[in-house]
């Protein structure tokens, strides 16, 4: 099993606006026949509790079982289109555990058993696997989350060549074509008009063909 103490996440792929991470906290010794508290605190420099995540309420190692899952939840905010945040989790000693282990070494580097960093944004870094400029334009964000509104596409079916296929991505560049050019229309008109359907640096409508 892979050990770490860091994790990276993002919202890009996901249709919800929340994100459970399950952190894993192991036992090391005997269970037991009575479930036990665990003790965890978070520490952040640019996450709120409430507005950027949530916590368990309660967190408990049941009844004979010698591991649990900590499950963080991560919450969409527009803040995260702009910047990563980062939150730290740190599990303490108390009268049902002690922590005599700290650290381990896992495939040469050494990792804390102690804390576990969990970063998380709504930002690409690259275009997904099944995005083709030839076919539906220079890639960008608000591109790709205006496909997945106006055809209610699920955003991981990007990564997967098999779903997005070169006729469905004829059919994203048709139909996202006509909708901007009819929100070009309602806009001209004076009319109520999609602003996601224009760059919001140059006012210039997107473009979904090369």
């Amino acid at each position: 099993m892979m050990l770490t103490d860091s994790i990276g996440v993002t919202f890009v792929y996901e249709k919800e606006d929340y994100l459970e991470v399950p952190v894993k906290i192991q036992l090391v010794g005997r269970t037991s026949s009575e479930p036990r508290p665990v003790e965890v605190s978070v520490s952040s420099d640019n996450a709120v509790s409430g507005t950027d995540f949530l916590l368990p309420d309660s967190p408990v190692i049941p009844a004979g079982a010698s591991q649990m899952d900590y499950v963080v939840t991560l919450l969409r905010t527009e803040a995260l289109k702009k910047m990563e945040k980062r939150i730290t989790l740190t599990i303490h000693p108390n009268e049902y555990f002690a922590l005599p282990v700290t650290e381990m070494v896992n495939v040469g580097d050494t990792v804390s058993t102690l804390t576990c960093s969990i970063c998380f944004s709504d930002m690409f870094t690259k275009a997904p696997a099944a995005w083709d400029s030839n076919l539906v334009g220079e890639f960008s964000q608000q591109k790709f989350e205006l496909i997945c509104k106006v055809l209610d596409m699920d955003p991981a079916d990007f990564n997967d060549n098999s779903v997005i296929t070169l006729a469905r991505l004829l059919y994203i560049s048709a139909e996202m074509t006509a909708y901007v050019d009819g929100e070009v229309e309602k806009k001209n008109e004076g009319k109520p008009y999609d602003e996601d359907a224009f760059d919001p640096a140059t006012g210039q409508p997107l473009k979904f063909i090369k």
